[in-house]
């Protein structure tokens, strides 16, 4: 069993972006397309349950209504440390904005971490546990 999981790692660790802007565009790219597992791929614990949360009210709506084609008109990431800070200017096919997306590097992958006023929202306790364990009872669901 461990060689298959191995194989799977490496696999994965190919295939995902690797400099905060590559992350940023192949995130958004997820995100717009509504494919939030591949988001999730990209996204800190904090972030992958906005999205979570996200996907839960998408479904009660059409999936084309919720369909975004994203254009970066301009992306400058600065790294400090740990943490990435992209600087984004945007637009989509209602309107043109600005966004600031922030990384955080983990095990040497850059991750897209949720917005930080996303985040008070939830009132999540950053226990890495507790989350874990929400994830697999949602999973334990989603195959029934």
């Amino acid at each position: 069993g461990m060689v298959v999981v191995m194989l799977a790692a490496c696999k994965q660790q190919a295939e995902l972006p690797k400099t905060p802007e590559e992350v940023v565009k192949a995130y958004q790219a997820y995100y717009d397309q509504n494919r939030f597992d591949e988001a999730k791929a990209l996204s800190t614990l904090a972030e992958q349950s906005r999205l979570d949360n996200l996907a839960k009210m998408m479904q009660e709506q059409s999936a084309d209504s919720t369909q975004l084609t994203t254009s970066f008109l301009s992306l400058k990431c600065r790294t400090k440390g740990d943490s990435a800070f992209c600087q984004c200017r945007c637009k989509d096919q209602y309107e043109t904005y600005n966004i600031e997306f922030v990384l955080l590097r983990r095990k040497s992958q850059w991750l897209i971490d949720a917005p930080k006023e996303e985040k008070y929202d939830y009132d999540i306790p950053d226990v890495d546990a507790g989350v874990d364990t929400l994830f697999n009872l949602l999973d334990v669901e989603r195959e029934q």
